[in-house]
């Protein structure tokens, strides 16, 4: 079995929601051994740091923090990069002895094994995803003009296959010097979406679609299938019965998750549940963090 390095950003202000995508990420898998961990980081502090290093230990899980700061320090576009957390489009360029990098958004609830995904990837493609459904909903798409940017600034053939940068899993051995370097370069086009506008842009015609279950987006979980576009209504109606990756952040905020959290279905009750096991893991972290030795001394006596 081919190992995959699981990408994830992380703010001082997303910290639950990406330990609980970890969390869900390692129950769903049958081979936790063939997974590692690049979480990339805006400069968080050090007691935030500290309190990743033991949390993720205690997962028994391979795992890095990267400190996009430190590692941009001098680069041209190293702050909008840390502002938005646009390490996907470092992949490319970062990791040079991983060929398969899967990069998933910290708002993400993983019921799926993600080495599945691995079975059903051509080598041959440069990325795979998932169609984006704010493009596929018929109202969001008119109003925020979305399919015709697409189709204009980004110039897609095929305005149906656009995809969100939720799920990306990179084939690294496959992605050129020049497209690499692309990545970043593109930044300076100041398109609305960033990083998700310049990779569908470079690689729209070296792209596999994953399933739509694969990038369920739990705000629109309450729209009817009609809402969306008859091209990819089937796709969704099928996908509601086996989601295996619930998107709970917002399109326009990803910080925002309170929409998808209000609703009242068996992802949100499996979401609450996982976060409630992370905070209960945290409390149990910081005690001995904070004041051991005495803390530890005190739980065999009391």
């Amino acid at each position: 079995m081919p190992h995959i390095t699981i990408a994830i950003g992380l703010r001082e202000n997303n910290l639950i929601p990406a330990l609980v995508s970890i969390k869900s990420i390692l129950t769903a898998t049958r081979n936790k051994q063939a997974l590692s961990f690049a979480i990339f980081h805006d400069g968080i502090n050090e007691s935030m740091t500290n309190l990743m290093k033991m949390v993720l230990s205690s997962f028994e899980v391979e795992f890095s923090l990267i400190n996009m700061p430190r590692i941009l320090s001098g680069f041209t576009y190293k702050d909008i990069i840390c502002e938005y957390l646009l390490y996907p489009l470092l992949i490319p360029q970062y990791f040079t002895t991983r060929d398969f990098i899967l990069s998933i958004g910290a708002g993400s609830l993983v019921r799926g094994d993600v080495l599945s995904l691995l079975e059903q990837f051509p080598t041959d493609k440069k990325i795979g995803a998932v169609h984006c459904m704010y493009h596929a909903h018929t109202d969001l798409d008119r109003f925020h003009n979305l399919t015709d940017t697409a189709r204009t600034v980004l110039h897609m053939e095929n305005t149906d296959r656009y995809f969100s940068r939720n799920l990306l899993l990179f084939n690294r051995k496959t992605i050129s010097t020049e497209e690499s370097q692309a990545c970043i370069q593109l930044l300076d086009e100041a398109w609305h979406t960033k990083d998700e506008a310049i990779l569908n842009y470079l690689f729209q015609n070296s792209l596999h679609l994953f399933p739509q279950q694969w990038n369920f987006q739990m705000p629109l979980f309450s729209e009817p299938n009609e809402a969306f576009a008859p091209s990819c209504r089937q796709a969704i109606a099928e996908s509601r019965h086996d989601i295996k990756l619930g998107q709970f952040s917002s399109f326009l905020n990803p910080d925002d998750m309170d929409a998808a959290l209000k609703q009242t279905n068996n992802l949100v009750r499996e979401y609450k549940k996982t976060a409630l096991v992370i905070m209960k893991t945290i409390q149990n972290t910081l005690g001995p963090s904070l004041f051991d030795p005495m803390w530890t001394k005190l739980e065999k006596i009391i």
